[in-house]
């Protein structure tokens, strides 16, 4: 009898790579699933689905929900498909209408998605704005906590997915909320006014610029964020709402029906 091929030293992690997008491809497909359901929809030993869950936590793809103890996707799992969607809905559904409003506003805009503890910037009309604030369109990411796309996009999003987005950015960095001088109540009563009012204005950390932003809902649910950015010694943050709250909320309006009527006519 012949001696067995020795394994491969690859292919343990091959094996894992396999798992975990079988993990991702799961997740999908429930609305949250514990240790425990993960390890038996995919027949795996328990504490391998544990590991593995914990891999694609610390990753910021998934996390883990206090309220029932289930692992839910984050939007940080569209990043992976970034080139993809910029071949696909950016410009066959949101750019167009992003051109037209910044032609108009003449201030450049920004869609964002989520990723985490940041915000994605998907695409931007910096190429066509007048008054463009830097070159590149998109591929880019934000702090979620500290700007107006990232408030917009915790404000709008259901309270669990809320709850452990905070948690997650603070675990990044427990000092964040104290570096911009407020507490935990005081950021959750301003994500209360920005849910009321439909839009954030803010001026950016760091930077010499503000921006207002909206969100975009899909189906009754938060897709991702438009903003404009511009300078606080052209305009006042009031007099920025009084600008660009209009024409905002409705390209995000147009821009999530249309990305409704996409989806459908996708399968998807």
């Amino acid at each position: 009898m012949g001696t067995p091929a020795p394994r491969r030293p690859d292919s343990f992690s091959v094996r894992s790579l396999k798992r975990g997008l079988d993990i991702l491809r799961l997740l999908n497909r429930h609305n949250g699933l514990t240790v425990t359901e993960t390890a038996d929809q995919l027949n795996l030993p328990r504490p391998t689905a544990f590991r593995l869950l914990r891999t694609l936590e610390r990753l910021g793809y998934i996390f883990r929900d206090e309220a029932d103890k289930k692992y839910r996707l984050t939007d940080q799992v569209r990043s992976l498909s970034h080139g993809y969607d910029q071949e696909e809905w950016l410009p066959k559904v949101a750019r167009p209408i992003m051109v037209e409003i910044c032609k108009k506003i003449l201030w450049p805009l920004t869609i964002a998605t989520n990723m985490g503890s940041h915000m994605l910037v998907r695409d931007s009309t910096h190429d066509v704005s007048p008054f463009a604030m830097w070159r590149h369109r998109g591929g880019f990411s934000v702090p979620l906590l500290h700007t107006a796309a990232g408030q917009v996009y915790l404000a709008f999003s259901n309270k669990d997915v809320r709850q452990a987005l905070i948690e997650q950015a603070l675990s990044e960095d427990s000092q964040s909320l104290a570096k911009a001088s407020t507490m935990m109540q005081t950021f959750q009563r301003g994500l209360e006014k920005v849910a009321a009012d439909g839009h954030a204005a803010i001026k950016v950390p760091d930077q010499n610029h503000c921006a207002f932003s909206v969100p975009i809902m899909v189906d009754g649910e938060i897709f991702a964020v438009l903003s404009v950015s511009f300078y606080p010694t052209t305009m006042s943050l009031k007099q920025a709402i009084d600008t660009f709250a209009a024409p905002l909320k409705d390209g995000a309006a147009r821009i999530g029906k249309s990305l409704s009527a996409w989806r459908a006519e996708r399968g998807g």
